[in-house]
Order: C-alpha cells, then sequence, then structure tokens
C-alpha cells in the first residue's frame, strides 16, 4: 500500500512540474502563485538566494521572460522522492534563449523541495544548477 501511495505522490509532483513549466513558457505568470508556498525561495549559482517569498520568485520568471526569448527547451523526466508531507524532484535542462541580441545555449539541473499542505503540493524551495560551458 505505502508504494501505490508514493507512486501516486510522485505522480502528483511530475504533473505538478508540468503545470509550473507550462505556466512560466506560455506567459502565465500569475498561475504560479497558485503552485508555490508563501516561503518559496530560489536558489541560483553556488546556492545563492535569488529569491524569497512567493511574489518575488514569480517576478524572477517575469523578470527571465522580459529580458529573454526562449527558443527551445528540454527537460529530462524528473526523479521524484517522496517522504510523508516532503518531496525533491530533480530533472535536467537544455535552453537556448535570447537576450540582447546575443544568442545563448545552457543546460544544467532544477531541484525543487515540495511540501503538502491542506492536500496540495506546493513548490518551497529551487535550485537552479547550470552546468559550466562545455
Amino acid at each position: 500500500m505505502a508504494n501505490e501511495q508514493q507512486v501516486d505522490e510522485r505522480e502528483e509532483i511530475r504533473m505538478l512540474l508540468g503545470k509550473i513549466s507550462a505556466a512560466w513558457r506560455q506567459g502565465r505568470l500569475e498561475e504560479l502563485a497558485e503552485y508555490f508556498h508563501d516561503d518559496m525561495v530560489i536558489r541560483g549559482p553556488e546556492l545563492k538566494e535569488m529569491g524569497k517569498g512567493r511574489d518575488v520568485c514569480v517576478g524572477s520568471y517575469k523578470d527571465f521572460l522580459s529580458q529573454a526569448k526562449v527558443q527551445e527547451l528540454k527537460e529530462s523526466d524528473a526523479e521524484i522522492d517522496v517522504w510523508g508531507t516532503t518531496a525533491v524532484a530533480s530533472y535536467a535542462w537544455e535552453m537556448q534563449y535570447e537576450m540582447g541580441g546575443e544568442s545563448y545555449h545552457e543546460s544544467g539541473r532544477d531541484l525543487f523541495v515540495f511540501t503538502r499542505q491542506e492536500g496540495e503540493w506546493l513548490a518551497v524551495w529551487r535550485a537552479v544548477l547550470v552546468s559550466p560551458p562545455a
């Protein structure tokens, strides 16, 4: 029974990751607030804090999209672990985008931590881990 429950919870997290990705890629940024915890934190290179709080974190997506035009984004299937009301999801990504007239190609991993509150999973922490240039 526990394994079935974990499979279902992993699928819930996988679906939530898909909703987060679709929302920002399609410019539905206000929708992200539904998926983020009030105290959401985003960390970037060297795990330095890039934003804290739901509105600030949603704003970081808005800032990126206001400056960059994503030309291509590939995301791998997420690896997901669940322990009670906590879940961790990680996936590789590769993105090509244009910013300031320049073209960029980056790859890396996203690491999300989720918490279950009142029956709903919410993202509470995200780390954007960019791979060094090849």
